[in-house]
């Protein structure tokens, strides 16, 4: 693997040089017209599709197409194309989520990929689906498609976590196969948007945002990978593959639960998800993705871990719920430890600026 880490990382990089000054005609601007949009000036939301373009190049000039990647890439050529759509006239939730789950029936009728077992998860032996295979794997993977779309709030955050899932993978990999290219091409396309996005290596040449269409297609990839991994013969538990992904998961579950609660549409937006919640706290963005991208490190090391001492599933699953709880309860606490110890910080602020007057 050498050729397809050039070609991606050099088309996806030309992709970039060549749509961001064109962004404003082409109408690919994310503007800060919301409240919740940190960003002060529109940017172009391009880099989906530089790591679709990258992929596609690199996967044509090194890989005979076979049925599973001419279906895979149809499922992922859909989602970019209605991310595309809903960054130039804001579809919406409900469109993203119909095609979510048409691309992945795509995947999964066309190339027999779906999640048949969920391993010996309650020490019994193995917990087959049997009919319920495939609604469960449309259900599975809509979800971390849909849990990536959502975290992609702050700079760098969903295409790291897309990083850390991948290379964990690769980790695991029994060696060169369709799905290491696959991860390693990906891995290579997100690298010349990670840089532009993060002004990394001294790049201070504007910003580019994923938009849509890349989140859902990192979202997409991710996914297939992992249930790729855990199918016959399996290098990946169900029960451990939680933990590659499991900060998108607890971002969505909490999101979206504290938005029912409110008796509120799931899919609406707001500023209440992890990364919003910790960059409030911690006065910075990138702190709050450093963090988060450590957590996300953290917790794929124990998934690996899991997997390769071959821990119990259910110890796995169970640890899964416990760390959720946890997050969550943590969570609830953020906001009013932010609170707290801002008044804090005023009164002692107050009483220096007294104090000095006084004096």
């Amino acid at each position: 693997m050498g050729l397809d880490v050039i070609w991606a990382f050099l088309t996806s990089l030309l992709t970039l040089r060549l749509l961001m000054p064109i962004a404003p005609r082409l109408g690919l601007l994310d503007h800060p017209h919301e409240r919740r949009k940190q960003h002060r000036v529109p940017v172009p939301v391009v880099g989906g599709i530089s790591v679709f373009t990258g992929l596609v190049v690199s996967i044509l000039v090194t890989l005979p197409i076979t049925d599973t990647l001419l279906f895979g890439l149809a499922g992922a050529a859909l989602l970019v194309v209605v991310g595309i759509l809903d960054d130039l006239l804001g579809l919406g939730a409900r469109a993203r989520l119909v095609a979510q789950v048409v691309a992945v029936l795509i995947l999964t009728l066309g190339t027999d990929l779906k999640l048949d077992s969920l391993g010996d998860l309650f020490g019994f032996g193995e917990l087959e689906l049997g009919l319920l295979a495939i609604p469960f794997t449309v259900f599975a993977m809509v979800g971390v498609i849909n849990a990536f779309n959502m975290i992609d709030g702050i700079d760098g955050l969903a295409g790291g976590i897309a990083l850390v899932a991948l290379c964990s993978l690769l980790f695991l990999s029994p060696g060169p196969n369709p799905e290491s290219f696959l991860m390693v091409a990906t891995i290579a396309a997100t690298i010349p948007y990670l840089i532009l996005n993060l002004g990394l290596f001294g790049y201070h040449g504007g910003r580019v945002f994923l938009g849509d269409s890349g989140s859902l297609l990192l979202g997409y990839l991710v996914v297939w990978m992992l249930v790729s991994a855990t199918q016959r013969p399996s290098t990946l538990e169900p029960a451990a593959a939680i933990w590659l992904v499991a900060i998108p998961l607890i971002d969505t579950l909490t999101v979206m639960g504290r938005r029912i609660l409110k008796r509120r549409s799931p899919f609406s937006a707001d500023r209440g998800h992890l990364h919003h919640i910790l960059s409030r706290c911690l006065g910075s963005n990138r702190k709050a993705l450093l963090l988060l991208l450590t957590m996300a490190v953290l917790f794929a090391i124990i998934g690996l871990v899991g997997q390769m001492t071959q821990m119990e599933p259910l110890i796995l699953l169970v640890a899964a719920v416990v760390v959720f709880l946890l997050v969550l309860a943590a969570l609830i606490q953020a906001p009013k430890f932010h609170r707290k110890n801002s008044r804090r910080n005023r009164t002692l602020l107050h009483m220096v600026e007294k104090g000095e007057t006084q004096a």
